[in-house]
């Protein structure tokens, strides 16, 4: 719990960590990336404190590896992603492999990528040369060719 400074009330913490996500899910969406990373951040702090190991804390970590990919800083994005990579898997979820296979695209190190262009394949079908820049199809397809 945390206290809300207008009302003085108690708020759940899971509400403040939504609060910075949610915040981040918009500014993302009107591509405001740096402001974006700043609220991802801020819930990611709160989720190491107070959730980890809790399904809470991987998708608030996806979330935040996903941001951290959008304002280049590829390492910390796969750094992250890779935290929530099975977790993600295990939903049948894409995000952490994509984010990382972006990640790795962007630094010009293909052959890291493969692996995890192939987990999004597997997941998504032919939907995966969607997925990516469209500069990066030939490396796309020579990863699930492997």
């Amino acid at each position: 719990m945390t206290k809300n400074n207008s009302t003085n009330q108690l708020v759940p913490l899971e509400d403040v960590v939504m609060t910075y996500a949610n915040a981040g899910i918009a500014l993302g969406a009107e591509r405001r990336f740096e402001e974006s990373v700043a609220q991802w951040q801020l819930a990611s702090q709160l989720v190491d404190a107070n959730f980890e190991g809790e399904d809470f804390y991987y998708w608030v970590k996806s979330g935040y590896g996903a941001a951290l990919h959008d304002v280049g800083r590829h390492r910390e994005s796969i750094a992250v992603s890779k935290l929530v990579r099975e977790w993600t898997l295990s939903l049948r979820q894409p995000i952490a492999s994509l984010t990382i296979a972006r990640a790795y695209l962007a630094l010009g190190e293909a052959e890291n990528a493969r692996d995890h262009i192939k987990d999004v394949q597997r997941l998504v079908g032919d939907r995966v040369f969607g997925l990516f820049d469209r500069q990066h199809l030939a490396e796309i397809r020579r990863a699930i060719a492997t």
